[in-house]
């Protein structure tokens, strides 16, 4: 009997981008060959790049030739790039990477599994390199997934591509404009996460809040979120990526009254000036943006709001960066992301006048990411002496402990609580007292176990 062939991912970017990782190794995994988490042990190694900003490009570009490197000093036999990058730039890498045995742009990934055993069985002339867009996604493309996060969460999109068009941003240009997955096929690939056992669904788009309106030309997401959320086993629903003057009435009525919502929101607004807001095409005005932000305070008592800022776009001023200033002030997001512009070919603010100095950028990023950190020191704080419930993620090797997170932390990007080693498995909800804080963790002990 031959031994199967060996395939180990390494999965770059965002979560949208993990989802088509899983959906990928499902490809793998289905056709007989072996998923291996070591690329030392590989016979191929898939990267899935990110295409968003400088950074992740050279991430994705930095790894693959890292990778690369094994073919000549192990067993490695093959290199495939797949993903935004490879979907933006899938020519370029073919030209410039010659390491690399195929690309794949933005596909269902069913065709991958060929192209593996290609590389594996080919002759002994290294098979060429070939750009491959693949099948297009279909609504059940994600139906069969080799899941790469922890048992306790897992993500689910909702829909693909974009409508907008903000001067900054590549995804449209690489995804598409927005699709919406049926809500059916949604509700039956949630049925499928709880059977494995996950507890939180973390639900996924480009532009989460626009779900529904290419089909009934009415927003759904509350409808959506609904659905889900009478699907038994999963025990917390968490939104991301909700755009700012879209957040229904109806979406704040669930985030605050259903037991399954988590009261977390994460509405990136990339900025609070009204000029700045024009000129990225956002649709609309600081006030409006502030007025929403108090709008789920408001109307979603308690809720953890996370956002994302981005300095230094093109012809911002020091009276614009001090609305920014003021905003993480008075505002106190529970969790912030901030970041300084990237400047993109192939986007309309690649060539806006008034480019800010990338110095000037990181710098103004670095000064309210300061001043955000007694801010998130004191919510952190908030929470010691409470008993709150806390969903495990695992056991981290390095901290030498069970590792989870509250309802104001989303996996992956924001902080999390350090629990004794014997709290509990991944996947368990417990009930935990906090007893200490630091700016990005929580240290806790289980109050009355492991949750009926």
């Amino acid at each position: 009997m031959n031994e199967a062939i060996r395939v180990s991912m390494i999965s770059l970017g965002c979560a949208r981008n993990l989802v088509d990782s899983e959906v990928l190794l499902g490809h793998v995994v289905e056709e007989g060959l072996q998923v291996v988490q070591d690329v030392e042990d590989a016979d191929v190694v898939v990267v899935n790049t990110c295409g968003f900003i400088e950074t992740a490009k050279q991430e994705s570009i930095d790894t693959i030739l890292s990778v690369a490197r094994l073919k000549d000093e192990g067993n490695l036999k093959g290199v495939i790039a797949v993903g935004c990058l490879a979907q933006r730039y899938g020519d370029e890498l073919k030209q410039g990477i010659k390491e690399l045995d195929a690309v794949f742009g933005l596909s269902d990934y069913s065709g991958v599994p060929a192209v593996v055993r290609r590389i594996v069985n080919g002759s002994t002339r290294r098979w060429a390199a070939t750009v491959d867009g693949g099948k297009p996604k279909g609504p059940r493309s994600d139906q069969k997934r080799f899941l790469l996060t922890p048992k306790s969460f897992a993500y689910l999109r909702i829909s693909e591509g974009c409508d907008h068009s903000c001067t900054f941003c590549a995804i449209p240009s690489m995804r598409g404009k927005n699709r919406s997955k049926p809500i059916d096929v949604l509700v039956e690939e949630t049925q499928g996460l709880a059977a494995a056992g996950i507890k939180e669904l973390v639900v996924v788009a480009e532009d989460s809040t626009a779900y529904g309106l290419d089909t009934t030309r009415k927003r759904q997401i509350h409808v959506l979120l609904e659905k889900l959320a009478a699907v038994d086993g999963i025990e917390w629903i968490r939104l991301m990526y909700a755009y700012p003057h879209t957040v229904a009435p109806e979406l704040t009525t669930f985030l605050r009254e259903h037991p399954k919502a988590v009261k977390y929101l994460d509405i990136p607004i990339q900025h609070i000036s009204s000029p700045m807001l024009k000129s990225m095409k956002r649709g609309v005005s600081g006030e409006q943006v502030r007025g929403i932000l108090d709008r789920l305070r408001d109307e979603v008592p308690g809720i953890a709001v996370r956002s994302t800022l981005i300095t230094g776009f093109p012809g911002e001023s020091e009276q614009d960066f001090a609305a920014l200033r003021e905003l993480v002030q008075s505002y106190g997001f529970e969790r912030l992301g901030v970041f300084p512009y990237s400047r993109e070919e192939g986007t309309p603010a690649f060539d806006l006048p008034d480019q800010v100095p990338t110095e000037v950028a990181e710098a103004r990023a670095a000064e309210l990411m300061a001043l955000q950190v007694p801010i998130l020191r004191e919510f952190q704080q908030s929470f010691v002496g409470q008993t709150v419930p806390v969903l495990v993620d695992g056991y981290d090797q390095e901290a030498k402990r069970m590792v989870g997170r509250t309802f104001a932390d989303a996996p992956e990007v924001d902080c999390r609580v350090l629990l004794p080693k014997a709290a509990a498995e991944a996947g368990a909800m417990l009930d935990v007292t906090i007893t200490g804080a630091d700016v990005y963790e929580l240290e806790g002990r289980p109050a009355r176990g492991k949750r009926p």
